[in-house]
C-alpha cells in the first residue's frame, strides 16, 4: 500500500513538473520541489546501451537543488531530505541537509536496479508529538538511467534476508526478454517459465490465473503447450508466503513460418532434467536455488498425516519421507489426482512403497512440516520402485 501510495504521488509530480510557469508570478510562495542532477561523468545509459549493475551496487554523487514555484532555485530554503530510489534501494546515508538551496556531492549507492530507475529526493519533516520524520509530499527526482534487463535468474536470485528469501524486486512490474526461455509445465491456473542456460534461480511462475491460451496456426487458439518458446513476458513480481510470482503476466511466443502460416516454436529438448534435491531438503538456501523449477526426490515414501486435515482436504497435500528422515510436502489434487496418499500411510497392516517423485518445487513459508511443495505434472512423474 505504501508502494502504491508513493507511485502515485510521484506520478502527480510528474505531472505538475511539466507545466510551464516562466515569466508568471507565482501564485505559491516557498519550497515546490527539487531539482536532482547526476554528477557529468555518470553514465545513464538508454534503451539499447544499458550501463553495467554490480550486485554491491552503483555508486555516484549527486546534486540538489531547492526549487520554487517559478521553478528557480530557492536558496532561502534550509531543511532535510530523504534520497531513495524509484524502484531499487539506496544504501548510502539517506538523510540529508539542504542548506541555503543547495546540497551538492552527496553520495548515492543505488542497489536492486533492473530496466530502468530514478532516484527520489523527498523533503520530511519532524513531527511534533512523536519525534518521527515524515514526507510533506515535495519531491524531486532524477533523470532516468538504464541498466540490464530483468531476467528470471535475476528476480529469482537477488533476494532479501527474510523468511521465504523474498525476491528484491516484489512488487515491481518487469519485462523478461534477452533470453531465451521455454515453458517447462502449464499447472494450476498458469505456467512455469525457465531461462536456458541456466542452471540456478531458473524458472519462475507466471500466474495467469487461469489456463493460458495462445495463438496458433493464424486462427487457431489453443492452450500453451509445454516445450513452447517465449520471446518476452511482463508481469508484477509478487511474493506468495514465500513463493515467488509474476501476476497478471502477458506474453510473446516464438512463431515459425510453416508452409504459409504462422506455427508456435517448440522445443522440449530445452527443457532441463530435473534436479535431485533429496539431499538438500533441509537446506533452504540451497532449495530456494530451485523454486519453480523442475526437481526430483528418489527413493521416498509417504509419512504418516492427518486425512482430516484441511491441507489434504482441500489440496491432497501430504509428507513425504526420505531414508534419513527428511522430508518434503507432495501435492497431488489437480495434476496427480489418481494417487491414493491415504493408502500409502505407515499404518498397522498396511504395506508403504517406495517411489521417485519428480515435478515442480514451491515454497510456502506456513506449510509443515516443510516449506517445500512438490507438485507432479501428472501422473507419470510418480514412480513406484516395489509396486508389483
Amino acid at each position: 500500500m505504501k508502494k502504491m501510495l508513493f507511485s502515485l504521488i510521484f506520478l502527480i509530480f510528474l505531472i505538475v513538473s511539466c507545466g510551464e510557469t516562466t515569466g508568471v508570478e507565482p501564485k505559491n510562495k516557498g519550497l515546490a520541489g527539487f531539482a536532482v542532477e547526476f554528477a557529468e561523468d555518470f553514465d545513464l545509459g538508454s534503451p539499447e546501451h544499458r550501463i553495467d549493475n554490480p550486485k554491491d551496487g552503483i555508486v555516484t554523487t549527486i546534486n540538489i537543488t531547492a526549487l520554487g514555484y517559478d521553478k528557480k532555485p530557492l536558496t532561502s530554503y534550509n531543511g532535510e531530505v530523504d534520497v531513495s530510489m524509484l524502484y531499487g534501494e539506496n544504501a548510502a546515508v539517506s538523510r540529508i541537509t539542504i542548506a541555503n538551496g543547495y546540497a551538492e556531492n552527496v553520495e548515492v549507492k543505488m542497489r536492486y536496479c533492473l530496466d530502468n530507475d530514478r532516484v527520489v529526493v523527498q523533503e520530511v519533516k519532524k513531527h511534533e508529538e512523536n519525534s518521527q520524520y515524515e514526507p510533506t509530499g515535495k519531491m524531486g527526482v532524477s533523470p532516468v538511467f538504464y541498466t540490464e534487463v530483468a531476467t528470471i535468474s535475476a528476480i529469482q536470485g537477488t533476494v532479501k534476508g527474510a523468511k521465504g528469501n523474498p525476491s528484491a524486486f516484489n512488487n515491481r512490474n518487469l519485462t523478461l526478454k534477452d533470453r531465451q526461455m521455454v515453458v517447462i509445465a502449464v499447472i494450476e491456473g498458469g505456467f512455469y517459465l525457465h531461462e536456458v542456460g541456466v542452471d540456478d534461480y531458473s524458472s519462475v511462475y507466471m500466474y495467469t490465473y487461469s489456463t493460458p491460451y495462445v495463438d496458433d496456426n493464424v486462427d487457431e487458439t489453443i492452450s500453451l503447450p509445454v516445450g513452447a518458446l517465449i520471446e518476452s513476458a511482463n508481469g508484477s513480481v509478487f511474493e506468495f508466503f514465500g513463493f515467488t510470482e509474476m501476476s497478471f503476466p502477458t506474453f510473446k511466443p516464438v512463431y515459425v513460418e510453416k508452409d504459409g502460416k504462422k506455427e508456435l516454436k517448440i522445443d522440449t529438448s530445452l527443457i532441463p532434467e530435473p534436479k535431485d534435491v533429496g539431499d538438500i531438503l533441509n537446506d533452504s538456501n540451497e532449495m530456494e536455488k530451485h523454486e519453480a523449477s523442475l526437481v526430483t526426490v528418489k527413493n521416498v515414501s509417504v509419512a504418516w498425516f492427518n486425512e482430516e486435515d484441511s491441507s489434504y482436504i482441500e489440496y491432497s497435500q501430504f509428507p513425504l519421507e526420505t531414508s534419513s528422515g527428511a522430508s518434503i510436502m507432495a501435492q497431488t489434487l489437480y495434476t496427480a489426482p489418481l494417487f491414493n496418499a491415504v493408502a500409502e500411510k505407515p499404518e498397522a497392516g498396511n504395506t508403504t512403497h517406495h517411489y521417485n517423485f519428480t515435478g515442480i518445487l514451491k515454497q510456502h513459508t506456513s506449510a509443515r512440516p516443510s516449506t517445500w511443495i512438490l507438485v507432479p505434472r501428472d501422473m507419470n512423474d510418480i514412480e513406484c520402485l516395489d509396486c508389483k
